[in-house]
């Protein structure tokens, strides 16, 4: 919760930064949040490696990501500049979010075999109250106390609820049992570079993530373009945050019961069909809403489906090791592509920034944005095709 769903605040604080000094104007402090959302899917395949070889390194992980996320808020609090903005508030509180996420993965991989979907839609959905309660308190207190006052609180909150969860939780087995196990089982990269679905889960999980993150960082200040006030554009967010918590548990739970094809086929297209029609066509605040309750719900439930991709590709529920593999490749191309997708619609907000806000498809000069992001989340349904070839066979 301390960890994607500060991330997923990140509009509310590019909105503030975009519009205060000394960062007023600058298209890069929209990077932090994405930095922090790609960092965490990034980092985990090299820390799951190091895991899977010394589980007695998890707490050691943990409370060095705790010290750092500290360090992090503090240094963010005291920049003056948007570079110090993204190394702090973006580089190292990411990598203190990599270091608490990776060791959480494998817990619940230990604890759920099951009902991995749902405990996956529970674990993926809780930031999402995280995100969903802070957005519109960070949007109050940076309009009262600024920016600083806001994130040294948030530093106070953050390392009492981390330390807090570290202290509670525990593995299912012991390190001994986990090295054992882990020195037993069969482990072939080869195998897995040669399937097909592997490569179609891939790009699917590229595509989508291009445009997954995008709707949270700039619809509070697409909200404000048309005249919304600041307090409202975070409510966006808000809503995004809470249906994605409903989506991603029930996207977990139906995954458990007819398997992983209609709800990929679901995640994708109505997410897809939000952002086309109901964000591009709508010039109301009422249409913002309903872009941000579909594609919350349906768009952030897409990351509930990676245990699952992992688990076709393998096709051997005794290959763990494999399937760990191929889970941190989907979260490395996931944390690549969410990072990249920063820089990339900066870019097309720049190059339209001229044309202004105006009547017609996008209102101006959000048009190409909204395009990208929706012909990019229905271009995922590729992975489909692998789902489909697994169950015809």
């Amino acid at each position: 919760m301390a960890t994607w769903g500060f991330g997923a605040t990140q509009g509310v604080f590019r909105e503030y930064y975009f519009k205060t000094p000394p960062f007023e104007g600058n298209q890069l402090v929209a990077s932090t949040g994405l930095l922090v959302v790609g960092l965490l899917q990034t980092l985990p395949p090299f820390l799951l490696k190091i895991i899977s070889s010394n589980p007695h390194y998890k707490f050691h992980m943990m409370w060095s990501g705790m010290v750092l996320v500290v360090a992090s808020s503090i240094g963010a609090a005291f920049s003056t500049s948007a570079i110090q903005v993204i190394m702090t508030q973006g580089l190292m509180y990411g990598l203190s979010s990599g270091l608490l996420f990776a060791p959480c993965l494998t817990f619940v991989d230990e604890w759920f075999l099951k009902r991995r979907g749902l405990a996956n839609g529970i674990f993926f959905g809780a930031p999402n109250v995280a995100a969903a309660g802070l957005s519109p308190i960070f949007s109050v207190l940076l309009k009262r106390f600024g920016r600083r006052t806001t994130l040294i609180g948030l530093t106070s909150f953050a390392a009492v609820i981390i330390s807090l969860g570290i202290i509670c939780v525990r593995s299912r087995r012991d390190s001994k049992a986990e090295i054992a196990a882990a020195s037993q089982q069969p482990y072939s990269m080869k195998r897995i570079f040669k399937k097909s679905t592997f490569w179609l889960f891939v790009l699917s999980m590229a595509l989508q993530s291009l445009a997954n993150n995008l709707p949270a960082n700039y619809l509070p200040s697409f909200a404000t373009d048309l005249g919304v006030s600041p307090e409202k554009g975070a409510l966006l967010v808000t809503f995004l945050s809470l249906f994605g918590i409903i989506g991603q548990i029930s996207i977990g739970a139906l995954t458990d019961a007819i398997g992983p094809l209609v709800p990929m086929l679901m995640s994708t297209l109505v997410s897809s069909f939000a952002v086309f029609v109901v964000w591009g066509l709508g010039k109301y605040y009422w249409n913002m809403v309903v872009t941000s309750i579909l594609f919350g719900a349906f768009a952030f439930s897409f990351m509930v489906l990676r245990s699952h991709m992992a688990a076709v590709v393998v096709d051997d529920p005794n290959r763990p090791s494999e399937e760990l593999f191929v889970s941190g490749i989907l979260l490395f191309t996931r944390g690549v592509i969410g990072v990249a997708s920063g820089y990339i619609a900066a870019a097309v907000l720049q190059n339209n920034d001229h044309i202004g806000v105006q009547p017609g498809y996008g209102d101006g000069k959000w048009r190409d944005f909204i395009i990208l992001v929706g012909t990019t989340m229905a271009a995922a349904t590729v992975g489909a095709f692998g789902l489909w070839k697994r169950r015809k066979s």
